[in-house]
């Protein structure tokens, strides 16, 4: 990864600027033909740097697909106890923050920094008119909601109340602080996950309750780091 993002950092810094400047010096050599070769090399360097880019963002997906594993729900010893008919008053803040979801956020933070350090985090990808580091974020962004939705919605039939309860408040507070980088359609699929988690633990959207808010504050100050990284 590292190897194609410097290509990409070189094929960026020609395509915003020094390709003009390497045709000029050459022009008497072209009949003064510039403007074709100017072209012919633009469309070169961009096939290149569309290949290099487009294999590190497919590489973000590949990797970030395996930090969103849920592993063992846990926890749940007095699930007999849960009243799925009053689950406002079932919320249990957590006390440590969930591992899948430091991998997760830890991930797309390295990508952030892996970017940086090539290509630093104001160049424009001149094809699609925003930061490289943007669109890399973005990509482990939504590759994060994917797999975590995915793993949702395959273990939500085995679920308790108190554990989609507690997965309904991870999730949301995943959303609060990836939302800058969501696309519009992974943040439909999120909302998705998290209202039939909602459902599934008997009291409709009680996350959007004091009980559930207070459940999210404190995993963003169990995941401060994160939420200052992530959530600007």
């Amino acid at each position: 990864d590292t190897a194609r993002l410097r290509a990409v950092a070189e094929c960026a810094t020609a395509l915003n600027g020094s390709i003009a400047d390497v045709v000029r010096e050459v022009a008497y050599l072209t009949s003064d033909q510039c403007e074709d070769v100017e072209e012919a090399l633009a469309e070169d360097i961009m096939a290149l740097e569309g290949a290099m880019f487009d294999e590190f963002l497919e590489n973000i997906r590949r990797n970030v697909s395996g930090c969103c594993k849920l592993g063992w729900l846990g926890n749940e010893e007095d699930e007999d106890d849960y009243d799925e008919d009053n689950p406002q008053n079932q919320v249990v803040a957590p006390t440590t923050f969930p591992s899948y979801l430091s991998a997760s956020l830890l991930a797309i933070v390295r990508c952030r920094a892996q970017v940086e350090r090539a290509l630093g985090d104001t160049t424009i990808r001149r094809s699609e008119g925003v930061t490289y580091q943007f669109l890399a974020m973005a990509t482990a962004a939504d590759s994060v909601i994917e797999g975590i939705c995915s793993e949702l919605n395959d273990t939500m039939a085995r679920m308790r109340g108190r554990q989609a309860d507690r997965m309904a408040n991870e999730l949301q507070f995943l959303i609060n602080t990836l939302k800058n980088y969501l696309s519009d359609e992974m943040l439909a699929v999120a909302d998705n996950c998290r209202r039939m988690l909602c459902s599934k633990a008997g009291g409709g959207i009680q996350g959007d309750g004091p009980d559930g808010l207070a459940a999210i504050e404190e995993l963003e100050r169990l995941g401060r780091v994160y939420v200052l990284c992530l959530g600007e």
